[in-house]
């Protein structure tokens, strides 16, 4: 090869050295001063909070300051008392001789004293048959879920970032510099 040539290739590969691998950087993510967790407050749920009367099946949450692991939850609308165990929910079923009402259902997070109460409404009426949906459903896809660059189109070259206009004006003055010498070689200058 020519000294021209060399002196042609020269700014090109002082650009592609210049630019590195094409990967995109991480960006650095910064996060804002920590702060202890709350205690938790005393609560109770009930899921739903209006059943119709003659025995239904209702979820009921709750949150200890201490712990479920003695907690209980007793309403006259329910058959007896729930013992939480150490869970955060429980299904109970309600009195099917429990009157149309709003009933309190109490928690005892210490399994004796009232910590916690929410209410519970029975309605008159016979429960209803839960609606079912004629439509076709579709199966779940298959196959792994896209995740990351390259499958979701944030690839490196999605991004116009300063690396890629430095790299731009490398490959430009490398492409000039190029001509110049072709056109000094053509001249006879060379």
């Amino acid at each position: 090869m020519s000294p021209i040539g060399v002196l042609a290739l020269t700014p090109v590969l002082a650009a592609a050295l210049a630019l590195g691998p094409f990967e995109p950087t991480p960006t650095p993510t910064t996060s804002g001063p920590t702060t202890p967790p709350a205690t938790p407050k005393n609560s109770v749920s009930v899921t739903p909070s209006t059943v119709n009367a003659g025995g239904a099946q209702v979820t009921v949450s709750a949150v200890c300051a201490d712990g479920t692991a003695k907690a209980v939850v007793k309403s006259g609308a329910f058959t007896g008392s729930g013992a939480f165990q150490g869970a955060t929910k429980i299904t109970m079923k309600t009195s099917a001789d429990a009157k149309p009402a709003r009933y309190s259902v109490d928690l005892l997070c210490d399994g004796t004293t009232v910590s916690a109460s929410a209410s519970l409404l029975i309605a008159s009426g016979t429960p209803e048959p839960s609606p079912t949906s004629s439509l076709p459903t579709s199966p779940a896809p298959t196959g792994p879920t896209p995740s990351g660059p390259p499958q979701t189109g944030g690839g490196s070259t999605s991004g116009s970032g300063p690396l890629v206009l430095g790299g731009m004006i490398l490959v430009a003055a490398g492409a000039a510099a190029g001509a110049f010498a072709l056109r000094r070689r053509r001249e006879g200058g060379g």
